[in-house]
């Protein structure tokens, strides 16, 4: 560890002086039987500071004194008892310098670690700062808002929207798993969504453009569940990979429309997925709600879902998306200041009346 070179020569001349002292006092406080024990604890802190070789110094030092101090006090002659004692205390000061020393060595290693994995955390929010960019609050007859909160630091679920001229582009998504991986492949998520609507104005292209780049680059044992639409004024032209549906909710309707596709599986899964994009009109006070499992699985929600849900829209049918996100939101997640069970994903579109 680092240190000024005064405090370096402070522990040094203080350790030293200590196991002297010690040294000196054992052999002459009869009353005060092995207080050579002591000794190790300037052993420790000058390990523990300076490093095995000062400790190795501290402890020979302090047995030096102690052989000294005995054979100049003996008046017995019991030399080879004496120097036997000595020796096996050094044994032990220098055993336990050796094991500070290795602990502190494991110390080091397990700091650096803690180091490197807070830098490639930091990168990684840097990475995921970037996939999250603030929608537009709203789009001619259409407002918008998104909420997000992770588990943990970092998570996998995504969701991107975008105007286009004369359409919204909305994705919401799922990635297995969660942390730095799952973060790092919503990454890679966003850019493969990007690029495809580069080339495309039509979903199931779309779906089918990010799924054949997610499957070479994902290992087996990953997906991601997705919904993706492009939403005009008046409609929606969608598809669901495998994603909890979103609901599509007008007042006075009774229970919502769930926007899912038949039988596609999650992107990743295979190299080719055979998918139809699906139409459904958009009227006005018609509210779509999309969420991740972190919503419908929470303990407020997951307990019939759609039909908990879709008595929630009744109650806020008047409100502006924002509003309806956040009070979805704040019902699956009661204490704000608590990190969610599971990621959170929440987006709400309303056509106003």
């Amino acid at each position: 560890m680092k240190m000024s070179r005064i405090t370096r020569i402070l522990i040094i001349v203080t350790t030293l002086i200590v196991a002297v002292a010690i040294g000196i006092a054992d052999v002459t406080t009869g009353y005060l039987p092995e207080i050579t024990i002591f000794i190790i604890i300037p052993v420790i802190v000058a390990t523990y500071y300076l490093g095995f070789r000062f400790g190795v110094l501290v402890a020979l030092v302090a047995a030096a004194t102690e052989l000294s101090a005995h054979l100049l006090l003996d008046t017995n002659g019991q030399h080879a008892e004496v120097v036997g004692s000595t020796i096996s205390h050094t044994f032990i000061y220098i055993l336990t310098a050796a094991l500070i020393a290795r602990l502190v060595k494991q110390l080091d290693i397990i700091t650096g670690l803690e180091e490197q994995r807070s830098r490639d955390l930091d990168l990684a929010k840097e990475v995921q700062g970037s996939v999250f960019t603030k929608p537009p609050d709203s789009f001619g007859e259409l407002s918008i808002a998104g909420k997000v909160a992770f588990a943990r630091e970092l998570g996998g679920d995504y969701y991107f929207i975008t105007s286009l001229k004369d359409r919204l582009f909305f994705c919401i998504a799922d990635i297995s798993g969660k942390s730095i991986a799952a973060a790092l492949f919503a990454a890679l998520l966003n850019q493969s969504v990007t690029e495809a609507l580069e080339h495309t104005s039509d979903a199931t292209t779309l779906v089918e453009r990010v799924n054949s780049r997610i499957n070479s680059a994902f290992p087996e044992d990953m997906f991601i569940t997705m919904f993706c639409a492009f939403i005009y004024e008046d409609r929606i032209d969608y598809v669901n990979a495998g994603h909890p549906p979103p609901l599509l909710f007008l007042r006075g309707e009774g229970s919502p429309k769930l926007l899912q596709s038949s039988h596609v599986l999650p992107v990743g899964v295979a190299p080719e997925l055979r998918i139809e994009s699906t139409t459904e009109p958009l009227r006005p006070g018609e509210i779509l709600l999309a969420t991740t499992d972190g919503i419908t699985e929470s303990s407020t929600f997951m307990d019939r879902p759609v039909e908990r849900l879709a008595k929630l829209l009744e109650r806020n049918a008047d409100a502006e998306a924002r509003e309806i996100a956040g009070r979805v939101f704040s019902e699956a997640v009661p204490d704000d200041s608590k990190s969610p069970l599971d990621d959170i994903v929440v987006v709400c579109i309303k056509r106003r009346p």
